[in-house]
């Protein structure tokens, strides 16, 4: 297994920086991770709070998760030129290096989800 753990300090520190406040524990199902921007979310299977954005380090890489949508699509649709078609999911983002134009990226999706538009 790959040593994520600076990459994954690096990315949690570019987020608190961003928000101003360190993540919350967060679990839900087989998810435990780091969460940010929490919103009241009831769903079939889930009623209390959900963060807007998540992070968890995962085996090969390390995991942005962000509940939030722009123009009728995921909101990190829109930097696929950025990271790659395959780093992309609907509501995650595989981070597995960082450079300076992630990092800005990352800043970008933080600002936009942070200012709840």
């Amino acid at each position: 297994m790959k040593d994520l753990s600076g990459l994954y300090d690096e990315i949690r520190h570019i987020i608190e920086s961003k928000i101003g406040e360190a993540g919350e524990k967060f679990s839900y199902g087989k998810f435990d991770g780091l969460g940010w921007l929490n919103f009241h979310y009831t769903c079939s299977t889930y009623d209390g709070l959900f963060p807007r954005i998540s992070l968890k380090q995962q085996k090969n890489a390390v995991h942005i998760y962000v509940m939030m949508w722009k123009d009728g699509r995921p909101l990190l649709e829109n930097y696929v030129n950025v990271f790659g078609k395959s780093a992309i999911g609907k509501g995650c983002l595989r981070i597995k290096k960082l450079n300076e134009e992630f990092k800005k990226a990352i800043c970008e999706i933080i600002d936009y989800v942070k200012g709840g538009k």
